[in-house]
């Protein structure tokens, strides 16, 4: 890796939702960017079922409401155009799971990957945390480290887990419900941006900060 950990926190933060956790049998429905180099800015990349995109647009006028300086709506295959841009990215778990379920779905942005600086915060940060006894924690899932590390959601999704994810984009799918769809997407958003914060974390918490005092 040609980057220090902490040079990622500049990085494009990278997150989706599914509707499972084998690509071949799942759809993907979300890829959210987040990046903190110039203001909040994030981008919900959306599978347009039933106009899910023009249903979202709110979202960008709603965007500092939620904590965000701009919020882009786009959809989801315009990420394979975009990946292009992209060369520090950081996911969390992303090695085994979102970059694979990406390929499958958009597959060719395979070659882009191979060309990023990719930073998987669950390997290479978290990981080692823990097996050298500096991080306290029952397990190692994303929402788990967040609650785990006080890392703060927004309060309309703060309680909410994948299998609500899933939840929710069915209600779109078979019902068009829009509120649920814009629940998911505020969802997808705090997924990403609470990684960045959560990556902030663990720096602290290798630097011996008392983040994770928790019993």
């Amino acid at each position: 890796m040609k980057h220090h950990i902490v040079d990622y926190l500049n990085a494009v933060f990278l997150d989706i939702e599914t509707t499972g956790i084998n690509p071949a049998y799942s759809e993907l429905t979300l890829i959210a960017l987040y990046q903190e180099d110039e203001g909040k800015k994030a981008r919900l990349y959306v599978n347009n079922l039933h106009d899910a995109v023009e249903t979202l647009r709110l979202l960008e006028a709603q965007a500092q409401e939620y904590g965000y300086d701009s919020i882009t709506i786009c959809p989801l295959e315009q990420f394979t155009e975009h990946a292009e841009f992209l060369s520090r990215v950081a996911t969390y778990n992303g090695e085994q799971f979102d970059l694979p379920f990406i390929a499958h779905h958009l597959p060719q942005v395979r070659p882009v990957f191979r060309r990023w600086q990719h930073l998987d915060i669950y390997t290479h940060v978290a990981m080692p945390l823990r097996d050298l006894g500096l991080l306290r924690t029952p397990n190692l899932k994303l929402k788990t480290l967040i609650s785990h590390l006080r890392v703060p959601r927004h309060p309309s999704v703060m309680k909410m887990r994948g299998e609500d994810a899933v939840r929710l984009w069915n209600h779109w799918k078979h019902l068009y419900n829009s509120e649920a769809l814009t629940t998911l997407g505020i969802y997808a958003l705090e997924d990403v941006r609470c990684t960045r914060l959560l990556l902030q974390r663990l720096i602290d918490v290798q630097r011996g900060s008392a983040w994770d005092n928790v019993p």
